[in-house]
């Protein structure tokens, strides 16, 4: 299931303000508090904190993942870690595209859905956080991919062959290339209808690029104005 984040059958518990936060930090929703976080931190940095745990356990995942996928094993191990260490954001910001929809996103395997205004409704910079990703995974759920789809696309994402400080570009850039010829036939055989979803899904490639540096530069700001502020 790592890359499907399909929902369990009873409806969510779903969490839209402070109270109900805390009522699925209780156990309704997660079964253990962020470590060494304590419930009476101010709001928008607690969900940051949960945001940050989550997305921890999803790297544990994606690794696995990476490890699956042929040849990636046979790569030098420094070569490995810089694949995932750059990939691993890009492929979470389009696995997360599966458990979001325009209102929200499911969270803790299905069982809690975070609305999407109570996200927008945290203090800045926080707010301005999730605020991309949702409007990525409406476009990027328009495509109407599946399981199949994704863990093609995901592996082209995580063996790409200009990564800084990669040591044999080349053997990377050969597994991507026959990623990406996978993927595109299987493209075309799975949505026959759909005639540039390929080029679509390379533009994608770009964009989850572009949204991770935007992260990546929000994360900075954070950083800089939270230490200023505690």
């Amino acid at each position: 299931g790592i890359l499907t984040g399909k929902a369990s059958h009873t409806a969510p518990f779903v969490i839209h303000d402070i109270e109900t936060l805390w009522q699925a930090e209780k156990g309704l929703v997660w079964k253990q508090l962020v470590n060494g976080l304590p419930p009476y931190k101010e709001i928008s940095v607690h969900v940051f904190y949960r945001c940050q745990y989550t997305t921890v356990e999803t790297v544990r995942e994606l690794t696995e993942f990476a490890k699956s996928i042929p040849s990636f094993s046979n790569l030098f191990l420094n070569d490995q870690v810089t694949l995932l260490k750059y990939g691993v954001h890009e492929a979470i910001f389009a696995m997360l595209a599966s458990i979001v929809n325009k209102d929200g996103l499911l969270v803790a395997n299905g069982t809690g859905f975070v609305t999407r205004e109570f996200l927008r409704s945290l203090r800045k910079p926080f707010s301005d956080i999730i605020e991309p990703k949702f409007e990525f995974a409406v476009k990027f759920n328009a495509l109407e991919l599946d399981d199949s789809d994704l863990a093609l696309f995901i592996a082209a994402i995580i063996l790409c062959g200009d990564r800084p400080g990669l040591i044999n570009v080349p053997q990377v850039e050969a597994i991507q290339d026959t990623i990406l010829r996978a993927l595109e036939f299987h493209l075309q055989a799975n949505h026959p209808y759909a005639q540039y979803l390929f080029p679509k899904l390379l533009q994608k490639m770009a964009d989850l690029r572009q949204l991770v540096t935007e992260r990546a530069q929000m994360m900075q700001r954070i950083k800089k104005t939270e230490t200023e502020t505690s």
